[in-house]
């Protein structure tokens, strides 16, 4: 005997055997249980969801000899005959190819004869919405005053194609898609059956693949049993099967994605490209894999997941960590390189560019990123928020509490509570003092504090922290930086801002060049006036500044120039004018050191006296301010 597809052989025979379609089987059965048979139904739904089947039941139905509860017995002559169709009063018409205003009047010839063995006659017209209007019209008197043994069954796809004047005429009863669970549960018993190894996995898999139609699901089974030849049907030999990808790959070429690591996605890409996947095939998955995702944002135990299998925790994960504007964005970004892939003649090299624009969306200015930018905003103030109610709990000491200032007496000072006795200098020592210069211009000015020393009965002069403001050093101009680390330094610039995904700034500043800095104030030149007008923006400055705090420990300001106006000459010439004052010696061959007005002079830190670079205070001064000037009072 010929094989028979799965599908053909567990077609459904009766009411209780069609799947996920009980609210269509169990109102048809009570209605012949009460002899309330309407003479015309229509059935409508996605393919696959057991319309024919359930046409055939209800002819079955009707004209069986022996009827249980509504169903069919199929063991009497008339329920074989239909059921093998060579019933002569039992017609399957398709409209598909028989669609013209012949065929219906030659069926309307057929209706004024009497059937010839069962009670009724019954016509199953598939797919009628491709029936022509003239067609249709044809059809109207007979569907609506059909002979009491007639009984019309129509089945299709696409209601909406149908005249209102034939729905008005019968019963619709709208097929459902069949969910994923019955279709895996009906594989399952299929496979146990026919004595077939087939895992749980590979049956969700088949069931989500089969987009809610059980013959689809069937033939998919078929296919991959064909192939097996005998061992055990898993969830890889599915995929492999089917020419799916598979979802471990998928979760890995997704997070490079997100981590807008480009290099790794395109490895990925290549791999999944030489397991013999077609580009379109993969962006195709990974579309539907951004849908999962967002669907199980939203409902985590979406049917959609049983797909995964094992993986379906680190799909919550991934669903957890990212907000929705951004999954939209990579959605419509993925969507836009599927529609160019479609007309481009170098498939793979359409989907390489979008896999590296999905990369590049996270960094990108789209609304859907600045509303994420936003949201992180929100979230980092909030946190702030949090931390100033802390320090509001627990407030500063008073300034009571405050170290007294430096004075030109030498007052005897008790020890201070928090700080263990040691032993004091001599009297001869002149302890340090930390000046700081006037590289930091934004500490403001305030009273020296002077660093308290311990003692019974040596005199001493005490240390203490001068802010910029209160000597002479804090005047001079601000230290330069070496123009020969310039270009080092604005390439690591440049790629802070990459590091931060803000590409805008990125592209603004990537054509400049840096002329001039110092630990104040930075220029750089660009090529166009709008590149200078966007580059002096007040918030691409506050980031650069930034980027400059990260690598030289100063919060630079920096300042955009036209190359080639009068600003970047009078720029070079004021650099030549500071390398050629800090590279002129003093007459003795060595550098003078600074002097202060009130008597103090610069020493390094190994002219300072071992007892005051024992003193606590002068030590965590030391750690706070480690690259500030230190001067000593004379």
């Amino acid at each position: 005997m010929a094989y028979q597809a799965l599908y053909r052989q567990w077609r459904p025979q009766t009411f209780s055997d069609v799947v996920g379609q009980k609210h269509v089987s169990t109102t048809l059965q009570r209605a012949l249980e009460q002899g309330r048979l309407a003479h015309a139904y229509l059935f409508s739904g996605p393919r696959g969801t057991g319309k024919t089947s359930m046409a055939r039941i209800l002819a079955k139905a009707v004209n069986c000899e022996h009827p249980h509860d509504g169903n069919p017995c199929n063991e009497c002559r008339n329920c074989l005959e239909i059921s093998f169709g060579s019933s002569l009063d039992v017609y399957e018409i398709d409209a598909a190819s028989n669609r013209g205003i012949e065929e219906i009047r030659a069926l309307k010839e057929s209706v004024r004869t009497l059937p010839s063995a069962c009670r009724k006659k019954v016509y199953i017209i598939d797919e009628v919405h491709m029936l022509s209007n003239e067609a249709f019209n044809a059809l109207l008197k007979t569907l609506e005053e059909p002979p009491s043994y007639v009984l019309f069954i129509l089945a299709t796809t696409e209601p909406g194609k149908i005249p209102l004047t034939i729905l008005s005429r019968c019963q619709t009863y709208d097929f459902r898609r069949i969910s994923t669970e019955d279709i895996s549960d009906h594989l399952m018993y299929i496979a146990g059956q026919a004595k077939f190894p087939l895992t749980e996995e590979a049956a969700d898999l088949i069931a989500v693949r089969s987009d809610g139609g059980l013959r689809d699901a069937l033939s998919l089974l078929d296919q991959c049993v064909s192939s097996c030849e005998g061992s055990t049907l898993d969830a890889e030999s599915v995929q492999d099967l089917l020419g799916l990808t598979g979802k471990e790959q998928l979760i890995s070429l997704s997070r490079h994605i997100f981590k807008g690591e480009s290099g790794e996605a395109l490895s990925v890409f290549y791999d999944i490209l030489q397991s013999g996947r077609e580009p379109a095939s993969i962006l195709r998955d990974l579309l539907e894999h951004f849908r999962n995702l967002m669907v199980c944002r939203i409902d985590p135990d979406t049917p959609e997941l049983l797909a995964y299998g094992r993986l379906s925790d680190e799909i919550k994960k991934d669903a957890e960590s990212l907000s929705e504007p951004y999954l939209d964005a990579l959605f419509e970004a993925l969507h836009e390189s599927l529609q160019d892939l479609k007309w481009n003649t170098f498939p793979k090299m359409s989907a390489e560019m979008g896999i590296l624009r999905l990369c590049r969306v996270k960094g990108s200015r789209a609304a859907d990123s600045l509303a994420e930018r936003v949201s992180q905003l929100e979230k980092e103030v909030e946190s702030l928020k949090k931390i100033i109610s802390l320090k509001n709990a627990f407030p500063a000491p008073s300034p009571a509490s405050a170290p007294a200032p430096a004075a030109p007496l030498e007052p005897s000072f008790g020890p201070p509570p928090e700080i263990p006795p040691f032993s004091p200098p001599s009297a001869e020592e002149k302890p340090a003092e930390i000046i700081m210069p006037k590289a930091k211009p934004a500490m403001p000015a305030s009273t020296p504090k002077e660093t308290k020393k311990l003692g019974s009965t040596a005199k001493k002069k005490s240390s203490s922290i001068e802010p910029a403001a209160s000597t002479p050093a804090a005047n001079a101009p601000s230290s330069l930086i070496d123009p020969a680390s310039y270009s080092g330094i604005w390439e690591k610039v440049l790629s802070y801002f990459k590091a931060i995904h803000r590409v805008e700034i990125y592209t603004c500043y990537r054509k400049g060049t840096l002329i001039y800095a110092n630990n104040a104030r930075a220029v750089i030149t660009a090529p166009q006036q709008f590149l200078v007008i966007m580059g002096n923006n007040k918030s691409y400055q506050t980031i650069a500044a930034e980027a400059f705090q990260k690598i030289v420990g100063s919060p630079i300001l920096l300042h955009v120039v036209l190359e080639g106006s009068g600003e970047e000459a009078e720029t070079k010439a004021l650099l030549a004018k500071e390398m050629e004052s800090s590279a002129a010696p003093t007459p003795s061959g060595k550098e003078e050191p600074a002097k202060n007005e009130g008597g103090y002079k610069l020493v390094s830190k190994d002219e300072i006296a071992q007892s005051d670079l024992e003193d606590p205070s002068f030590k965590e001064a030391l750690k706070m301010l480690p690259d500030y000037d230190i001067y000593e009072k004379d």
